[in-house]
């Protein structure tokens, strides 16, 4: 099996960050390059409005945070590539897996809860239902999650 390109899509959330522990490990085992994605959810039927200036700031804050994810992996040896797309998160993450002929993906499992899941899915799920590469989603273990739902 041959791995030269592994996708990290991220929501910048703790689960994320547990799952890129295991995008970047899967990077340095097989010499991959690395891609780490950011999603702005930006639903197909929003009014049109002038939204720009919001959304080129959502950008740049998301820019910065994937440098500072880059820069705290310390991999001098790794390729990082770094992007951001405006859209429905599965669809952009399928679309950019499939553009860059991804290998791998690997993605945390946080998300949507309650009745946004249930009307809306998650993105994980839909991710590997519709990812023509495979998926790795990444959980954070019981203790964590535990820790988690109790500052939440």
């Amino acid at each position: 099996m041959q791995i030269s390109r592994v996708l990290f899509p991220t929501d910048f959330s703790h689960d994320a960050e547990h799952a890129f522990q295991y995008a970047l490990t899967f990077a340095r085992e097989f010499g991959a390059e690395l891609y780490l994605l950011h999603v702005i959810y930006f639903p197909p039927q929003t009014p049109e409005y002038d939204l720009g200036q919001v959304i080129d700031g959502l950008v740049k804050n998301a820019e910065e945070s994937l440098d500072k994810l880059v820069e705290g992996a310390k991999e001098p040896n790794l390729v990082f590539h770094r992007d951001v797309q405006v859209g429905v998160e599965y669809a952009e993450i399928t679309r950019f897996a499939e553009k860059e002929k991804i290998d791998l993906i690997v993605m945390g499992t946080s998300g949507r809860t309650g009745l946004a899941h249930v009307f809306l899915g998650s993105v994980a799920e839909r991710v590997v239902r519709h990812a023509s590469c495979p998926v790795l989603t990444v959980k954070l273990p019981a203790t964590k999650g535990v820790e988690a739902a109790k500052r939440g």
